[in-house]
């Protein structure tokens, strides 16, 4: 392990640009393959697309479970046929609000590649959003940098047989003496003050959990002066996993979308996280009690999710980080500066 460690260092340009470039393809392929398809869909549909009238065959709603999907969806069957009378039964996944519009057995008008007409979508559905093309941009520059990136090290590799070689004798040398001469970080060497860098870390922490908790305490305490209470439709249930370092396991995180009217018949829709307890309890379509702000609509909580002590709580572990973090910064400093007055005598 120790010889491979070395071999492999980053003061080795080849072996650091193969790495690089190895790592690079890998997030390109990725971020390709998640957009692509979408992106190559809407190209054919805004080149050569036609519209025909179709017939829903079926609305189904995903409902999400613990043991089953971990999102809710919403999918229309149609069929529909084509300017050449070619018939095609398909399917498009639309979200909560034209699934309430479509009704079953009912029209509804149908995109379709004119050349594939198996490329097809329901007019009502979304495009694509800019997302999708700047995630496949991006994709792809990365996989063109890591392309540049594996290459040059492959050609390092080829025009420098010797000095690797001539490396790796070096090193097997001196590990059969005991002693790898591997260069020290710069905090090691002393010429960056660690207290300085924990200090700084702690300060930065600090002030994302004091921002948090202030943040959040300012929102109840207008929910509380003036919010209001409306009856909202559940539309989604999502869970999903995040790794927790605080705790080092992973965890489940659990969301519900829903819908609600203000007085002025405005429609609004929100999300709030629950936990576990609570996203078991709701069912899609459920209907639930939210609180909003009146002249912020678009901030609203589910009525039941009060955080409680929450924010202060990160209010408090923020303003501690962040004193923790003040004192080692100024006893960095400190240090640093009686060492660089030293150094100078």
């Amino acid at each position: 392990m120790l010889r491979w460690i070395y071999r492999w260092q980053f003061r080795s340009k080849a072996a650091s640009l193969l790495m690089a470039g190895a790592i690079l393809l890998v997030i390109s392929f990725i971020l390709v393959a998640l957009s692509g398809k979408s992106a190559y869909q809407a190209h054919r549909l805004a080149t050569e697309g036609g519209f025909a009238t179709g017939t829903v065959s079926k609305k189904v709603m995903h409902r999400a479970s613990d043991n089953g999907t971990s999102s809710t969806s919403y999918d229309v069957s149609y069929l529909f046929t084509t300017s050449e009378g070619r018939q095609i039964e398909s399917s498009d996944t639309v979200d909560p609000g034209v699934w309430d519009q479509i009704v079953e057995h009912g029209p509804v008008v149908v995109e379709y590649a004119t050349t594939e007409p198996t490329i097809n979508r329901l007019k009502a559905t979304t495009s694509v959003t800019a997302v999708v093309y700047i995630v496949l941009f991006a994709g792809s520059i990365v996989g063109l940098l890591g392309a540049t990136l594996a290459v040059t090290g492959l050609l390092a590799l080829r025009t420098a047989p010797v000095s690797a070689g001539t490396s790796a004798s070096n090193s097997d040398a001196a590990m059969a003496r005991g002693r790898i001469n591997v260069e020290q970080p710069l905090i090691r060497k002393g010429r960056v003050n660690p207290w300085i860098v924990v200090g700084g870390i702690l300060l930065f922490g600090g002030s994302i959990f004091l921002l948090v908790g202030v943040l959040a305490l300012r929102q109840e305490r207008l929910f509380h002066a003036e919010g209001l209470t409306a009856t909202a439709l559940v539309l989604t249930k999502n869970s999903h996993v995040e790794y927790s370092r605080q705790n080092n396991s992973q965890e489940t995180k659990y969301d519900v979308g829903y819908r609600f009217a203000t007085p002025d018949g405005r429609w609004v829709q929100g999300s709030d996280k629950v936990d576990g307890r609570t996203w078991r309890s709701i069912r899609e379509r459920d209907l639930i009690q939210i609180i909003y702000l009146p002249e912020r609509p678009a901030r609203n909580r589910l009525l039941a999710n009060d955080p409680g002590t929450g924010p202060w709580i990160a209010g408090a572990l923020g303003g501690v980080l962040i004193a923790g973090g003040t004192l080692l910064l100024g006893y960095g400093f400190f240090d640093a500066a009686g060492k660089h007055r030293k150094s100078r005598k």
